[in-house]
């Protein structure tokens, strides 16, 4: 009987997680709340900034008191967390759930998916490059280094070495290991960056960038070279 590979032992175990029981009244109550917050936040930091916006003005705008919210998030570096959290696992969710993007060739797959994100935080990008800043501050929790930034890292790494394994299974790409999964992380991030920094109508630069390396990338794994 043939042994299951990594990857499917750890897709059964997300979908023995995703038929539990729903979220009982106040744990569903608790996220609805979290989500009213992160919106009044985030329409905050788009009208004020980041830096400008007090914890008090947004307590308000979300309705409750400013003691609830510090129940919830004890910083706005805490609300900066959790709205990377939240699109992430959009992200994932996104992607499980859509049959055709999970078919496409790696490539396309991978584009789609760095689209999709970008699609969905492009109304937040004053705020993004705020964040970015902020996470250059050594306590900061935003902090690469950070206990909290690190876990979530891991989530998205294990993430993308899920989609790595489905490529090398369909004999896509060669087995790429840990190096192929931080590798395709340092270039989300990269991209990211490049994007955060670009002017160009619509953003076709960061776009053109992204497709050309893609491509270039695809074909040195398939020839094993550089050789174009």
């Amino acid at each position: 009987m043939p042994t299951p590979t990594k990857r499917q032992a750890r897709k059964k175990s997300t979908s023995s997680r995703s038929t539990k029981k729903a979220p009982g009244k106040r744990a569903k109550n608790k996220e609805q709340t979290k989500a009213r917050i992160l919106k009044a936040a985030l329409e905050l930091f788009g009208q004020k900034g980041f830096y400008k916006t007090t914890t008090k003005e947004i307590s308000r705008k979300a309705r409750i008191a400013e003691g609830t919210l510090f129940n919830y998030f004890k910083t706005k570096e805490d609300l900066a967390l959790y709205f990377f959290e939240t699109e992430l696992q959009n992200c994932i969710d996104w992607y499980y759930q859509d049959d055709y993007v999970r078919a496409a060739p790696l490539p396309e797959k991978l584009f789609g998916l760095v689209q999709h994100y970008l699609d969905r935080v492009e109304p937040y990008e004053e705020f993004i490059g705020a964040v970015y800043l902020r996470a250059l501050q050594p306590r900061s929790r935003l902090n690469p280094l950070s206990l909290e930034v690190q876990e979530l890292r891991l989530r998205e790494l294990m993430f993308i070495r899920d989609i790595l394994e489905e490529a090398e299974e369909r004999e896509e790409v060669p087995p790429l290991g840990e190096f192929g999964v931080y590798a395709l992380g340092l270039g989300f991030l990269a991209v990211v960056t490049y994007w955060l920094n670009d002017r160009s109508e619509g953003k076709e630069n960061t776009m053109a960038l992204l497709d050309r390396a893609l491509t270039l990338g695809s074909h040195v794994l398939r020839q094993g070279g550089w050789e174009w």
